[in-house]
């Protein structure tokens, strides 16, 4: 087993430093043969001053024919990434034409390519005017012909003033990170204390909670200097590679220590069944493909299909797992149920099945917030407080990393 987590960890960290990386919220984008007949390129938010560069070339719609084209891309202003991606969702749907939908005006830029002359090559330049700052997004529509596949080429460039190149509603998020970062080195070093105040109710899960806690400090720190990076360059450097490996560590971490903290590992046993080294197998491996996800993901464009079917990956492998850990928390309630007063320590069990419950309850909550609410917030929030679900995401820390865990520890 260990010489498969080895290689499963290596292998993962040779995808990470071996991928091309993007350059923040300047975009290459390959699109070929897509049958896709509306899909969302990608989201922006601009300050009054904000600008946009995109340069399309390569454009082509097979099979090739002689037939009126109506196709084009749109750059539309909307109220929020959910508005934007069900306006897109709610015209393939009803077979409706984006292009006839709207009409050119500051919020609104249709740039048709129904001239085969104009497929060469096409330059799209605005500058956002006062009064119209907002929440932007670029298309891409065919409505006709039907039935065709499109491919072109895109770079896209956007900025706001400064030049900023993090959308209007993540332009704080360097200091954010940064804030945070020293808050949990603080809870970090106030977490060593009490393990050293109570050295005789120590065991290694507790020293395994704060190699996770140094983990997120890390990458908290290092995915600060990345958004630094992208605010003033467009792009994050070497900074990504430092990111993705301690987001791939903390995530590992996070899910083991779960895991153990489930079975009693360490503080009520100290041993794992069979049963339960399998799930923290299966567990492990899960999350080296949902941290190669992540990276994939995060470095296509957003309107590729690559990207979908990644981000799909993504939230699947992650749901999986987050429903895994919570079998061994069920199974140790149930044992301990059963050997409530069957051993002739009723009170002393009957705690420990209290602490479970209490913990079982934390786990679905830090899941449901982390998971679901999250980013229904996202989805729903105005440009200007997209910064909020980055927050919220990266200050869920394990609810477990409690006292109470040495109060378990001390009534064994």
């Amino acid at each position: 087993m260990t010489s498969r987590w080895a290689s499963g960890v290596l292998w993962a960290l040779v995808v990470v430093v071996t991928l091309d990386l993007s350059s923040g919220m300047i975009h290459d984008l390959t699109i070929s043969k897509d049958a896709r007949r509306s899909f969302s390129i990608e989201t922006f938010g601009f300050r009054a001053g904000g600008v946009l560069n995109i340069s399309v070339h390569d454009f082509e719609l097979s099979p090739s024919h002689g037939g009126t084209v109506h196709a084009g891309f749109i750059i539309s202003k909307t109220e929020s990434e959910t508005v934007a991606q069900a306006h897109v969702e709610e015209s393939v749907e009803n077979e409706l034409c984006l292009l006839d939908e709207l009409e050119q005006s500051e919020d609104h830029v249709i740039v048709n390519m129904n001239q085969r002359e104009d497929w060469t090559n096409i330059n799209i330049h605005k500058v956002i005017a006062p009064g119209h700052d907002g929440f932007y997004q670029v298309v891409f529509a065919r409505c006709s012909p039907k039935e065709a596949v499109v491919s072109f080429k895109m770079n896209a460039v956007f900025y706001n003033p400064g030049p900023d190149y993090l959308s209007a509603g993540q332009s704080c998020l360097p200091t954010l990170f940064l804030v945070m970062a020293i808050t949990f080195f603080s809870v970090l070093a106030a977490w060593l204390m009490l393990l050293r105040k109570n050295k005789q109710n120590v065991h290694h899960i507790h020293h395994l909670m704060s190699l996770l806690l140094l983990f997120k400090v890390l990458l908290l720190f290092f995915d600060s200097i990345r958004y630094q990076h992208i605010k003033y360059d467009g792009d994050p450097g070497v900074w990504n590679i430092l990111y993705y490996i301690f987001a791939f560590l903390k995530g590992i971490m996070l899910f083991t220590v779960i895991l153990l903290i489930g079975t009693g590992w360490s503080i009520v046993k100290h041993f794992l069944n069979d049963k339960e080294k399998k799930i923290v197998f299966v567990v492990g491996v899960l999350q080296i493909i949902d941290n190669i996800a992540l990276v994939i993901m995060e470095e296509a464009a957003p309107g590729s299909i690559s990207f979908m079917t990644w981000r799909d990956i993504l939230h699947l492998v992650d749901i999986i797992c987050c429903c895994a850990i919570l079998f061994p928390i069920v199974w140790q309630i149930r044992h301990l149920r059963r050997a409530a007063g069957a051993d002739g320590k009723a009170a002393h069990n009957l705690l420990r099945l209290t602490q479970y419950r209490e913990f079982y309850v934390m786990v679905v909550v830090y899941i449901y917030t982390t998971r679901i609410a999250v980013y229904l917030l996202g989805a729903t929030l105005p440009y200007q407080h997209t910064w909020l679900q980055d927050f919220f995401l990266r200050s869920g820390k394990p609810n477990f990393l409690h006292p109470r865990g040495l109060q378990i520890s001390a009534s064994r």
